[in-house]
């Protein structure tokens, strides 16, 4: 198997998109009373993981309490009109074209992999984009003072950083589990998710990371877009294991138990 995703995270030859005016929209979002943001919770879809998660939340599937952060899950399993008005120019003007560029890479990923994870990719996916909004004032945790975000896995079969990465990003090697720091860059990133993983029944695995806290605790903005099958898309690993994908949720879910 001859895939740059084997080994942390691949850093492409091309320039990272203009991010436009999303964190603007999702800060927008943010500062709204929080009974408007109620309206907009996971649990008001009921659609893989779309949705707003905020900061001690004990019941997001996006995030964890102790995780000092706001996240959107926007995607294309709900519709446009479902998601708040903040957002309502990125999804008219900015989504599709977003999505057309990171399915040129991913495809070119999975092409290196094996052309049956590219023939379910074509049929059965979509994407969500992760929407991450950390405040610039927070009581630090006692029990992990240095981290802005626990580290984990994505739900993701890729998941990539199409306006680039800033700093303070951490992952671990997938074989000699040392941790390691991403340089912060301009030219799009790309690593594999959970679902990479299952679909290569390991021979690939998940990247775990975590986010560090900058210096200057300033805020911070991160925009991760996940490819993700539709649901009741029917799954099949390389070695013939079969899954739903609202089966490969709960499997995700399950690392958190």
């Amino acid at each position: 198997m001859n895939s740059p995703l084997l080994t942390g995270p691949y850093i492409s030859s091309l320039d990272a998109l203009p991010m436009g005016e999303l964190p603007s929209s999702l800060r927008s979002f943010v500062q709204q009373p929080l009974s408007y943001r109620e309206q907009y919770l996971q649990s008001q879809y009921g659609v893989a993981f779309d949705g707003y998660s905020y900061d001690g939340q004990t019941d997001s599937i996006n995030q964890g309490p102790e995780d000092p952060l706001h996240s959107f899950v926007l995607s294309d399993f709900s519709k446009p009109e479902h998601f708040p008005q903040q957002f309502s120019h990125f999804l008219n003007d900015q989504w599709h074209p977003i999505k057309q560029f990171v399915s040129t890479i991913e495809q070119q990923l999975l092409a290196q992999i094996d052309d049956r994870l590219l023939q379910q990719y074509n049929q059965n996916f979509g994407h969500m984009l992760s929407a991450n909004y950390y405040p610039d004032q927070v009581t630090r945790k006692a029990d992990r003072p240095d981290l802005r975000l626990t580290e984990h896995p994505d739900v993701s079969l890729i998941t990539v950083f199409v306006f680039g990465n800033d700093s303070c990003f951490e992952y671990q090697h997938p074989v000699t589990q040392q941790w390691h720091s991403l340089e912060q860059t301009g030219r799009v990133v790309a690593f594999a998710g959970h679902l990479l993983e299952w679909l290569t029944d390991g021979a690939i695995n998940a990247l775990n990371h975590r986010v560090r806290y900058h210096n200057d605790e300033g805020e911070r903005f991160s925009f991760a877009l996940f490819s993700l099958p539709y649901p009741h898309t029917q799954l099949t690993s390389l070695k013939g294991n079969r899954l739903t994908t609202e089966a490969f949720y709960q499997e995700h879910l399950s690392l958190w138990d």
